[in-house]
């Protein structure tokens, strides 16, 4: 009891440090991951006021080219186009191709009257402004291969700019931005360029979006309001910038502060685990010790009081084997007495002497009984002589002696006996009570009246002796136990049967039960020959 409380509070103990282990460990992570989480809130907000710097930028590029669009408007080049001559057209083309070069957003601009007929149209072809012609106006609204600029779809936002006055003087500037090239211009000046795009009102996309993250599950994603009035496009028009992968590099400064705590930390919890189980293994393995020694102790104990109870049955077997043994020489003893009693009366002394020689031979035969008993309690002393046994003559003397008992004259005995000797070695005192017991069996199994055949054969360096019936026969759950001591099915003893079995193991031999074909049972006694 004291060793089984004690392993309950070590495995307490133990559990319960473990669990203050693991529970320091868990607050640990759990702080990392807290101060992780924050780096990367403090990343996804810092680039959200970068992404609505570069909106702010991208507002100050779009007035700047709306200035510039208006200075160039209110030049006298430009604005007194329409009433100079062919000279001044000249000298006006090569201002706005000029103009074109050093603003390289702006992919078209056409000049008209305030009648409303164009007087000049610019444009790119590979990059490079060019004026153009009818066909190059025409290949461009088609999104043919002159011009750089993609099919008329409406999706440049445009912004028209004339100069200061009214009236069918009035010079008119309007300018298709490619606001891809916005974007590049005003976000030149950051280290870093995250792919952008823009957006009108309702969604519609002003800029071709630069190539995306490969994994966008793990992208960062930002949007900001960009003012943009006077320009076809309704605003205000959207800034959407995405940050290629997750913000984890935002907390490798955390993880690279914690690691050695976490790393010890780990250490800690691998080590106390270890040690844990360590010590609830060998807690285990000494109860099982213990256990294992109280169960050998309980064990001998009960060895030692099933040894007692084997002996004491022993000694009552070895008693009542002898009772049964011993009775049915005294019953057939009893016969010749009586027999030899009537012969006296009528005075036939030579008959009345052949009955008490049969008498005689009982008495031998219980004697043969005890010096077996005998001999089995103590092996110094023999078991009775042991030599050559006619089995034909002992057939004979067995169906004598049963011929005496007048109750059973009603069974009709029948040896088979072929001429000559057959031999074998042994007791012939054991081997008649075999014989014996299983004739008397046969009989007493047909109570009204039957026939028992006894034959004796011999062949392959054996003898064998079978003793059939005409009875019931064996019942199939009786021949698998029919040997077996105090097993009986006609009230007795339940010996006799186990006793033959074991005699005939004793002298080599094997005896065996079965059914007869025609009905009956049948007994094979097999016997080596001498």
């Amino acid at each position: 009891m004291a060793t089984s409380a004690w392993s309950t509070r070590a495995r307490w103990w133990t559990a319960l440090s473990a669990a203050a282990v693991v529970g320091a460990n868990v607050a640990g992570v759990w702080g990392i991951a807290v101060a992780r989480r924050g780096a990367q809130d403090e990343a996804a907000r810092l680039f959200r006021l970068e992404t609505e710097a570069r909106a702010r930028l991208l507002e100050s590029a779009l007035h700047e080219t709306r200035a510039d669009l208006a200075f160039l408007a209110g030049s006298s080049v430009v604005s007194q186009l329409e009433g100079l001559g062919r000279p001044s057209h000249q000298l006006a083309a090569e201002a706005v191709v000029v103009f074109l070069r050093g603003h390289p957003e702006i992919a078209h601009l056409t000049v008209s009257s305030g009648k409303g007929y164009a007087l000049l149209r610019t444009g790119r072809r590979g990059g490079l402004p060019v004026l153009w012609s009818a066909s190059d106006e025409q290949a461009a609204a088609g999104g043919g291969p002159h011009s750089d600029r993609p099919a008329a779809d409406g999706r440049y936002p445009r912004t028209e700019v004339a100069f200061a006055g009214s009236g069918p003087d009035v010079v008119r500037l309007q300018a298709e931005v490619d606001t891809d090239v916005l974007l590049a211009q005003a976000f030149s000046a950051t280290s870093e360029e995250p792919p952008c795009a823009l957006e009108a009102a309702g969604g519609r996309a002003l800029s071709r979006r630069l190539p995306a993250a490969k994994d966008t599950s793990l992208a960062t994603t930002a949007d900001a309001s960009v003012r943009a009035d006077d320009w076809s496009a309704p605003g205000p028009w959207t800034l959407r910038c995405t940050r290629a992968g997750s913000l984890d590099g935002a907390s490798a400064p955390v993880e690279h502060r914690y690691r050695l705590t976490l790393a010890l930390n780990a250490g800690a919890m691998i080590l106390a685990v270890l040690l844990g189980s360590f010590a609830i293994q060998q807690t285990r393995r000494r109860e099982d010790l213990e256990a294992r020694a109280r169960d050998e102790m309980k064990i001998r104990e009960l060895e030692r009081q099933l040894f007692h109870a084997e002996r004491l049955g022993t000694v009552g077997r070895l008693a009542a084997g002898m009772a049964h043994e011993i009775n049915n020489p005294l019953e057939g003893m009893s016969n010749y007495l009586s027999l030899a009693g009537d012969d006296l009366g009528r005075g036939d002394t030579e008959k009345a002497a052949r009955r008490l020689a049969g008498v005689r031979q009982g008495i031998d035969r219980i004697a043969g009984i005890v010096r077996q008993v005998l001999g089995q309690a103590d092996p110094a002393h023999g078991a009775g002589a042991s030599g050559p046994v006619d089995m034909a003559a002992l057939v004979r003397e067995t169906l004598d002696f049963i011929r005496t008992r007048r109750e059973l004259a009603s069974i009709t005995l029948a040896a088979e006996v072929p001429p000559g000797e057959h031999v074998v070695a042994g007791n012939p005192v054991t081997l008649g009570q075999v014989l014996l017991n299983i004739v008397l069996n046969a009989c007493e199994a047909q109570p009204g009246g039957g026939e028992v055949s006894v034959s004796v054969q011999g062949a392959d360096g054996k003898v064998t002796l079978e003793v059939t019936d005409r009875g019931p026969g064996i019942a199939p759950a009786d021949l698998t136990r029919i040997f077996e001591p105090f097993y009986s099915t006609k009230q007795s003893t339940g010996l006799g049967l186990s006793i033959c079995h074991a005699i005939i193991r004793q002298h080599h031999g094997e005896l065996v039960a079965e059914n007869r074909p025609g009905g009956g049972a049948l007994f094979r006694i097999r016997l080596p020959s001498a």
